[in-house]
């Protein structure tokens, strides 16, 4: 009916606007927040933390770049050319590699509260940059058969397609958000006991290293804030592509087209605050870590002080 029809498209323009706009909202926040991020972290001195954040910001930028491409095609129900798929893979595999890039930060942070002595030693520059090219190596495993499957097969053998989906799941976010999410408890967990360690030895020592702590302790709350956001922006669309993709694409033909359209409204907005993600890093470094915001103000005004916090 004239009715029904009139419903579907109204959820359709719903989706184009919902999703343009929140995209929308992470270009223009986040492609020169990377850029403002990367030089402000160019000018500050080098440590594992500085270069970590540096291929993340790299990253945001290049998966908000890529994604720009298509994402205002996406709710026109037009098919993709051949390119327009190839820059699609290729900025899901920045999108993957930032979430690894998290990790590994989330793991030095670990390593920065629990062995202090020893992250000089283990964090050294061939060990930061062997451990970001074997997050990148990562990255990029599952999208070559997802490209393939996409275009060359177009999902029609369901066995390929459903080993590329688990893998790309795995690879995108399962993994790297279970490193994440244990080693932010565990760095949290030996924080705590530290500052009860402090309280209650108050030696000499540990008044003199309290300027290390304090530093340490502020780069680790500052990555507690960009896990949170980690969390909310990316766990609700992983879920629904984890759990509910699936049964959609089994009973795609059974579905009525309004319930069919109702669900691609959910998910492509889901995807669409997904990507915000990769656009609130440097918003997180300049409101939690103030040594960062006074580099960026030093930056800005051309002065030549550098901060090492």
């Amino acid at each position: 009916s004239q009715r029904y029809l009139r419903r579907i498209e109204a959820v359709k323009e719903a989706t184009e606007t919902q999703v343009d706009t929140i995209f929308s909202i992470a270009l223009v926040f986040g492609l020169p927040g990377s850029v403002l991020a990367l030089v402000t972290l160019s000018s500050m001195a080098v440590s594992p933390t500085k270069r970590y954040m540096s291929f993340l910001m790299i990253s945001d930028f290049a998966a908000l770049l890529l994604a720009s491409w298509t994402a205002y095609k996406l709710t026109s129900y037009q098919p993709f050319t051949k390119l327009e798929r190839i820059s699609i893979y290729v900025s899901r595999i920045f999108q993957a590699f930032s979430h690894w890039n998290l990790a590994l930060i989330c793991v030095e942070r670990f390593v920065s509260v629990r062995y202090p002595f020893q992250k000089s030693r283990l964090y050294t520059r061939r060990a930061t940059f062997l451990s970001v090219g074997a997050a990148f190596t990562v990255s990029l495993v599952p999208f070559p058969g997802s490209y393939i499957s996409g275009v060359y097969f177009n999902f029609i053998y369901s066995d390929l397609e459903v080993a590329v989906t688990i893998l790309y799941k795995l690879i995108y976010i399962v993994v790297p958000g279970g490193l994440i999410i244990i080693f932010t408890i565990l760095t949290a967990c030996h924080l705590r006991s530290n500052v009860r360690h402090r309280e209650t030895i108050g030696s000499l020592a540990e008044q003199n290293s309290r300027r290390s702590v304090t530093m340490e302790t502020l780069l680790t709350r500052m990555m507690f804030v960009t896990v949170v956001c980690f969390a909310v922006f990316t766990f609700p669309w992983a879920f629904i592509h984890i759990f509910h993709r699936p049964l959609w694409y089994e009973t795609y033909n059974l579905i009525c087209p309004l319930a069919n359209t109702k669900f691609e409204n959910i998910f492509l907005t889901l995807w669409a605050f997904s990507v915000l993600n990769h656009a609130v890093n440097f918003y997180v470094y300049c409101a939690c870590a103030k040594g960062f915001r006074n580099q960026f103000v030093r930056v800005i005004c051309c002065t030549k002080t550098e901060t090492r916090r």
